[in-house]
């Protein structure tokens, strides 16, 4: 239901002279919805609308489900839609529009309303765009009473009071909505292309990052600093310090003490890149392994024993991790204790990558800036943790381009329909490593183009909600009597009014005599039937026979 307030006739007072109100419920002959039951579909039939199939004030049967004749037929006992109807969407989504312009047979469901004009020069067009002139009013969210799913109930359409215009002007008006529309439609085509320009230019800022092209000038006058093989020998004994220290403290936490430095010959170096079919870098380059240059590990498997326990704490997964961007408004709690928490808390400047997902998100990537203090992850996610002298941004840098150009989804293996990234593929998945200066001055640059690109996204916003203003104002002008000029000439809408009632009136004198008629027919029916009974019965006594 509809908050009262909405329906107050008062707020149409001003209207023009010649105008007047009037509720639905007398411009209609019929306001009905469809059938309250779920029919069997079929593969082939008549076509079978709900909301999904009424959008942008056409009716859409491209995706639609089918059922039969005999069950359409039975439907169409109280709800038959007919050339010149108007469909309104009234469950869930509400609000949509849809003049009845072809004659193929369809039945409609629940979450749709069907209206039927009392006469036929009732201007359909015209009712469609008052009722969405009246709608744009409302707040579906905060006006409308439901829980999960929001419904405009038949009795919110019937006591709708809407403006009439003299007929003459109703067609102007219409004419002039429609084309004003048409004008706004090819301006929305044309931007509609602009954010995935923009996508697309973001992607190809990544991927020249990565390639070496953003900084080909900053290397031409930067050609003393530190070549990025140097760096990756850093980077290795780092590495390498970081195992012997998790070694040595594995060790004591079992109570053992190494007599000697023999235990370190158990470390692995990661095997050299073959990169004899991997793109060629820019001079001062190296082709490492992301196991190399930065820490990888699987998150915590989720347990039904760890859904509850005395260490909850939250923790972040697949569904929190977008493109450059921790999502905190669904964050889960599960059981990790002391020991647990040690190895998979979460610290700023982790990298967090969806382990499992659609194949043209896997890998998506973001670094976790503590938006949720005290996390953990699980293992849909696989965390990157940078060593010493490669940069958290531009790791980011390469793995968003890994997602964009395919890379992830070449090395991930599939199940049913996930794509799984799995932390040993990534571990071993070639990296491309610049020197440490020229890491910042790609970031610097991606910062500044990335700007660029927020201006134009901002831009674009701006327009489409200007766009939209401007379509709701051109409806709300057009229903105050505004958008065309009045003609003293024309019709009075309330002679309309007049011919509508009388003819409401003969039908409804019509519908009571035919009643009147069966009534009386099936009363001469009930007593001739005794009668007849009665001489049966006589033809079949003993002796009365032939």
């Amino acid at each position: 239901m509809i908050k009262k307030e909405y329906f107050d006739v008062e707020q149409l007072s001003s209207l023009p002279s010649n105008w007047c109100c009037t509720t639905l419920d007398e411009l209609m002959n019929k306001i009905v919805d469809g059938t309250h039951h779920t029919p069997t579909y079929i593969e082939e039939g008549v076509p079978f609308l709900s909301v999904k199939d009424i959008r942008d004030g056409e009716i859409y049967f491209d995706s639609c489900k089918y059922i039969s004749q005999e069950e359409h037929e039975e439907l169409c006992k109280r709800c038959y839609p007919e050339y010149g109807d108007l469909l309104i969407t009234k469950s869930g989504t509400i609000g949509r529009c849809a003049v009845v312009k072809t004659k193929r047979d369809f039945s409609l469901f629940v979450s749709v309303a069907l209206l039927k004009p009392a006469i036929p020069e009732v201007n359909i067009s015209y009712i469609s765009l008052a009722f969405q002139s009246w709608f744009q009013n409302i707040n579906v969210q905060n006006d409308i009473t439901g829980t999960a799913i929001k419904n405009f109930h038949l009795v919110d359409f019937r006591r709708l009071a809407l403006p009439i215009a003299p007929l003459n002007e109703q067609k102007r008006i219409v004419g002039k909505i429609e084309a004003l529309q048409k004008r706004s439609q090819r301006v929305k085509e044309a931007i509609d292309a602009i954010p995935q320009l923009l996508d697309q230019f973001r992607q190809s800022v990544l991927a020249a990052a990565f390639r070496g092209d953003l900084t080909a000038d900053w290397r031409e006058n930067n050609t003393d600093v530190e070549r990025a093989s140097v760096l990756l020998e850093k980077i290795r004994t780092e590495r390498r310090r970081k195992w012997e220290e998790a070694e040595l403290e594995k060790m004591k936490a079992k109570g053992k003490v190494p007599k000697d430095d023999k235990w370190k010959q158990k470390y692995k170096e990661p095997e050299a890149v073959d990169d004899s079919e991997l793109p060629e870098l820019p001079d001062g380059w190296e082709w490492a392994r992301v196991q190399e240059v930065g820490k990888v590990q699987l998150g915590r498997q989720r347990s039904p024993k760890n859904h509850s326990g005395s260490y909850m704490r939250p923790y972040l997964r697949a569904a929190n991790v977008f493109e450059d961007r921790i999502d905190t408004s669904d964050v889960l709690e599960m059981n990790f204790d002391p020991r647990e928490y040690e190895i998979f808390k979460l610290k700023s400047g982790d990298i967090l990558l969806n382990e499992g997902q659609s194949k043209e998100l896997v890998g998506r990537p973001a670094i976790y800036g503590g938006e949720v203090p005290g996390s953990c992850f699980q293992n849909t996610l696989v965390r990157f943790q940078v060593y010493q002298g490669l940069l958290t941004e531009y790791a980011l840098v390469v793995f968003r381009g890994y997602m964009h150009n395919g890379r992830f989804q070449q090395i991930a293996q599939w199940t049913t329909n996930i794509a799984h990234l799995g932390a040993g593929r990534f571990a071993e998945l070639e990296f491309p490593l610049p020197p440490e200066a020229e890491q910042i001055e790609i970031i610097n640059r991606i910062k500044k183009q990335f700007e660029i690109i927020g201006r134009f996204e901002a831009i674009y916003k701006t327009i489409v909600k200007r766009s939209d203003q401007l379509n709701q104002s051109i409806l709300a002008k057009a229903f105050r009597g505004e958008l065309v000029p009045q003609n003293p000439n024309d019709e009075p809408a309330s002679i309309l009014l007049e011919r509508i009632r009388a003819e409401r009136e003969k039908l409804q004198q019509q519908t009571k005599a035919a009643k009147k008629s069966k009534s009386k027919t099936t009363k001469r029916r009930s007593k001739k039937a005794p009668q007849q009974a009665e001489e049966a019965i006589q033809l079949e006594l003993p002796g009365m026979e032939e």
